[in-house]
């Protein structure tokens, strides 16, 4: 039996966020999903995800606004963070990055890891 985990993926692209909600639902994991920074951190709030696998560009607040936000707020510090971006200035974020295109075996590890340390 594999472990679940509850992933919160934050993007404003639809089509993102139904194909990584598909495939991780697939899998057996919960999956929250949210469309700028700002309705992720409420998610996060009220359902403390496992991972979030964020996208930087977004309209509305960005994935370093929402960076930002979770390291000064304390019941969110220890949040797991994945930054999936196409973007190449990722260098100073304070977590993991992951490049687009980003393959399947990739996200289905990142969450494997992850689930280790669920619940």
């Amino acid at each position: 039996m594999s472990q679940r985990a509850t992933v919160l993926v934050v993007d404003d692209d639809a089509d993102t966020v139904d194909t990584m909600r598909e495939i991780l639902a697939d899998e057996g994991h919960v999956v929250l999903c949210a469309k700028d920074g700002r309705e992720a951190l409420e998610v996060a709030r009220d359902s403390s995800p496992d991972l979030v696998l964020l996208d930087l560009n977004m309209a509305g607040m960005d994935g370093r606004a929402f960076l930002a936000e979770v390291q000064a707020e304390p019941a969110l510090a220890a949040l797991k963070v994945v930054v999936i971006s196409g973007a190449d200035d990722t260098h100073d974020l304070p977590c993991e990055c992951v490049h687009k295109p980003l393959r399947l075996h990739t996200l289905l590890g990142l969450i494997k890891k992850v689930a280790r340390f669920a619940h």
